[in-house]
Order: structure tokens, then C-alpha cells, then sequence
């Protein structure tokens, strides 16, 4: 292989791995995320999808942690007065990087709301959202 080749080949290589990094995985996909909670340079993000035209909303979620301070892990509970009917939990996220995009169900109707939040390894911050406040994927 030939300098120039080499140089190519790794150049190459290297691009790809940008590309396809877990940072961008999640970001890439071009969905209308709206932030709900913020904590300590993180983000909860959410959109949804109608599942059908009467159905439950399709919620997805992520941990956006490319400004955080710190690491931190994300959840979303779908309420029914004070039942939960469906939740998702992240893993730790580290700073620099996203989550994987997590999915809850949140029926429609104004008794079904959606609570998120994010926490460190010493506190947190959170807040209860209804359908209409999360956008459109």
C-alpha cells in the first residue's frame, strides 16, 4: 500500500467512525425533539407518533448529554392519576454522548400525563407534561 493509499484508507476510516459514532446514532435520525427538563447541561428530549387515529401516542425519549457536566441517567413515566401504566429508564449517560431512544405508550385524554426527568448521582430535576405539549416526530 502506497502513503497516499494508506493516508486515504485511514482518512477513510476515520470518517466513517465519525459517522456512525454513538454520539450522532440517536441525533441522526432527524426527528423534531423538543427538550423537556434540563439538568445540569443535559436534556430530556421527547417527540411522538400516533400509533392510530384513536390509539395511544408512540412517546420517544432520549438523554441528550453532549453540553452536560456531569453524567446522567434519564426516565419517563406514563401517569394515570397516581398509577404508572408505562415508563422507560436510560442508562447512565456520560457526558458528550446521547442515549438510546426509549419508547412509552401515553394514551390520549387529559387524565394521562407524562413525567420526566433527569438526575446525577446526587440530585435531579423533572416535570409532568400532557400529549399536546410534546411535538410531532
Amino acid at each position: 500500500m502506497t502513503l497516499t493509499s494508506r493516508a486515504t484508507a485511514v482518512a477513510a476510516g476515520a470518517l466513517a467512525l465519525a459517522l456512525t459514532g454513538p454520539g450522532l446514532s440517536a441525533h441522526a435520525a432527524g426527528t423534531n425533539w423538543k427538550s423537556l427538563v434540563t439538568f445540569e447541561g443535559a436534556k430530556i428530549q421527547a417527540c411522538k407518533v400516533p400509533t392510530t387515529a384513536t390509539g395511544p401516542w408512540k412517546v420517544k425519549l432520549r438523554i441528550d448529554a453532549t453540553k452536560a457536566t456531569t453524567r446522567v441517567q434519564g426516565a419517563g413515566y406514563v401517569m394515570k392519576g397516581n398509577k404508572t401504566t408505562d415508563s422507560w429508564k436510560s442508562a447512565w449517560v456520560t457526558r458528550g454522548h446521547y442515549s438510546g431512544v426509549g419508547t412509552v405508550k401515553l394514551p390520549r385524554g387529559a387524565q394521562y400525563t407524562l413525567n420526566a426527568g433527569l438526575g446525577g448521582g446526587q440530585s435531579g430535576d423533572g416535570g409532568s407534561f400532557v400529549a399536546k405539549q410534546v411535538p410531532h416526530c
